[in-house]
């Protein structure tokens, strides 16, 4: 019995390590995301202030010319950047979906093992909900930093799921210290 439990934590070992550097892509991304807004910001900022030349704010024709083609070119170069940074982003999210979904079809087994722990629950059968969408689960407090992804993929659920059985319009609605139900499929081990 005792090999049996060592050959089924030498099975969780990819798994962890799959977990580790998805977590390290999604970090990557979220700074990628944070670069990209200040780009934008920059770029407002710019656009505003080539507003305010133009608008001949006590310079002559000529000097306004001149630092309006400056921030112009500026505003190109940023321009430039922004939409790189913006396809580097998209390429980096459509890598992290891959990862994901193959991270999740290869560990579907060892994911229903992983959640066995958490107790199951009923929940209501809301209307409209998808054929597909488990009954049972598990209640979860919401901690600060959590998303409905970070919790879907812990638990072994769908952000779709998720959504639903607790009736938020958006993952952007999930609040802080609220208890709120994980379905969960149920396994044939349990």
């Amino acid at each position: 019995m005792r090999l049996g439990l060592l050959f089924l934590l030498l099975g969780f070992l990819p798994l962890s390590a799959q977990n580790a550097q998805l977590a390290g892509m999604q970090q990557d991304l979220a700074d990628l995301r944070t670069e990209v807004e200040k780009l934008k910001l920059e770029n407002a900022d710019l656009r505003a202030a080539l507003a305010r030349q133009k608008a001949g704010q006590g310079q002559s024709a000529s000097t306004n010319d001149a630092v309006a083609k400056a921030r112009a070119e500026i505003l190109n170069e940023v321009d430039r950047r922004l939409k790189q940074q913006t396809d580097d982003v998209n390429a980096a999210l459509a890598e992290l979906t891959r990862q994901v979904n193959a991270a999740l079809g290869k560990s579907g087994a060892a994911s229903g093992a992983k959640t066995a722990k958490a107790t199951p629950q009923a929940a209501e059968p809301s209307e409209g909900a998808p054929s597909d969408q488990p009954l049972t689960g598990a209640k979860y407090r919401v901690k600060p930093g959590d998303t409905v992804t970070k919790i879907a993929l812990r638990h072994g659920s769908k952000v779709e799921w998720i959504l639903k059985a607790n009736n938020l319009s958006s993952p952007a609605a999930l609040k802080a210290d609220v208890d709120i139900f994980v379905p969960q499929p149920e396994t044939a081990g349990r």
